[in-house]
């Protein structure tokens, strides 16, 4: 009997355990799915900055209002996308096609194609000749006395009295004649002329004639001291090439040095042209590219020419640097000082771009707009890299085939805005102060 007391005991216990486990499991409260909360608001399509928490119509212009959600789920959430500031947007087909959205494909191009530069005529400066005396005297007569005259080699440029080389010239004689005396035994005649020896100097005036060519007598008036035995006060300095009188900086009757420059001649048979190369560029441009030179004042013609040199140095005022073309110039229609435009073939593999507008530069972001389905559009941050006509090269943010918005950018980069500054207000539903709702009907910002 006590045993069965035991027993019917311990089962009693057993029921009252379990019941009160059953009490306590069915007071704990059931795990839900959290739920993404969203809250809606209306907003005047044509004013988006005016919002109002019912339906109505904008007091501004009188249009409806369209109903805003304010916190999507997190795969669609205001915060999609990589640009700060911006945040993914669901447009209506109907509003879409309103505002004149059109959308392009991410492809693959060339990046090479010509590059439009700005380009002057200079000389060429291995064709620059500078006229110098090496003896002091006075011009007597200037023949190219004119900037852009043409001179031909051998003309006459300007006649020169100097004492030193009048004094030179009459010691040559001198030592031409004692060599005459010791030669032939007796002293000739004075003023008559002496026949020189082979080569046309007696070797015993050669020291002599060694000190006119030094100091720039040429071998022709060497020749006529020989013969005629007179030295001249006048001595004929003549063009060493046929060129272009480019600067002149003596005038008759002027005493000049040896360390005074005369005359500047060029050949301008042969210019170089200038052109400005952008730093953005300068990967793209090498020697022996193809260019062609255009000019205003010469419609119809075109002049084909190579890169020849890339200046090493940059300009600080214009961050670009000097790439030079030389180009023949046999008519001389090509001037010093004209300004033209320099087509360069430049050079360039393969790469990503997109239209031209579809790319946003907004201070330290530059960023597209993905097209989704369903009408959803991204920001997305791009690194660009060089234009070429109407498409943009892109470095990094989008991969081929993506879409992006070709048009009508900035009226979507306005929604994404306006969205996610919404989205950061309505993430304080407590706040009561908070700015640009109104809770009131018809109420606005």
């Amino acid at each position: 009997m006590n045993i069965l007391r035991w027993a019917l005991f311990a089962f009693l216990l057993v029921l009252a355990a379990v019941s009160i486990g059953s009490y306590i499991m069915s007071r704990r409260p059931v795990p839900v799915a959290k739920q993404a909360v969203t809250q809606a608001i209306w907003q005047c399509p044509m004013h988006p900055s005016y919002t109002s928490d019912k339906p109505g119509e904008c007091p501004i212009c009188g249009m409806t209002l369209e109903r805003v959600e304010v916190g999507e789920s997190p795969a669609h959430g205001a915060g999609a996308g990589d640009v700060p500031g911006l945040a993914t947007v669901t447009i209506t087909p109907e509003r879409v096609q309103l505002i004149g959205v059109r959308t392009a494909l991410v492809e693959s191009s060339d990046s090479g194609g010509e590059l439009d530069l700005v380009g002057f005529v200079t000389p060429d400066e291995s064709r620059l000749r500078s006229v110098h005396l090496r003896v002091s005297g006075w011009i007597r007569q200037l023949f190219a006395n004119e900037i852009g005259m043409r001179v031909a080699a051998g003309q006459p440029l300007l006649t020169l009295y100097s004492p030193e080389l009048y004094q030179t010239e009459q010691e040559y004689l001198i030592s031409r004649g004692s060599a005459d005396m010791s030669h032939m035994g007796t002293a000739p005649a004075p003023g008559a002329a002496t026949t020189p020896a082979a080569g046309g100097v007696d070797q015993g005036a050669e020291p002599a004639a060694a000190r006119l060519r030094l100091l720039g007598v040429p071998e022709e008036e060497i020749a006529r001291l020989a013969r005629e035995g007179k030295a001249s006060e006048r001595l004929v300095l003549r063009s060493p090439s046929s060129g272009t009188v480019l600067a002149r900086g003596v005038a008759e009757g002027q005493y000049v040095g040896a360390d005074t420059p005369l005359l500047t001649l060029v050949d301008l048979s042969r210019v170089w042209v200038m052109a400005d190369l952008y730093e953005m560029d300068m990967g793209r441009v090498h020697v022996g590219d193809a260019a062609r030179f255009t000019v205003e004042a010469l419609p119809g013609r075109s002049f084909a020419g190579r890169i020849e040199f890339i200046y090493p140095t940059l300009s600080n005022e214009t961050r670009t640097l000097k790439a030079r073309v030389v180009l023949a110039n046999s008519d001389g229609v090509l001037r010093p000082g004209m300004y033209g435009r320099v087509g360069v073939s430049a050079r360039g593999g393969r790469g990503l771009s997109v239209p031209g507008e579809a790319v946003v530069r907004a201070g330290e972001h530059t960023y597209v707009f993905l097209a989704h389905a369903g009408g959803r559009f991204e920001p997305r941050m791009v690194w660009t890299g060089t234009a070429q006509g109407e498409r943009v090269q892109i470095l990094k943010g989008v991969a081929q085939g993506d879409t992006v918005v070709s048009s009508a950018s900035f009226l979507i980069d306005s929604e994404s805005r306006l969205k996610a500054a919404i989205a950061g207000l309505g993430a304080q539903p407590g706040d009561a102060s908070m700015p640009g709702m109104n809770h009131g009907s018809g109420g606005g910002k």
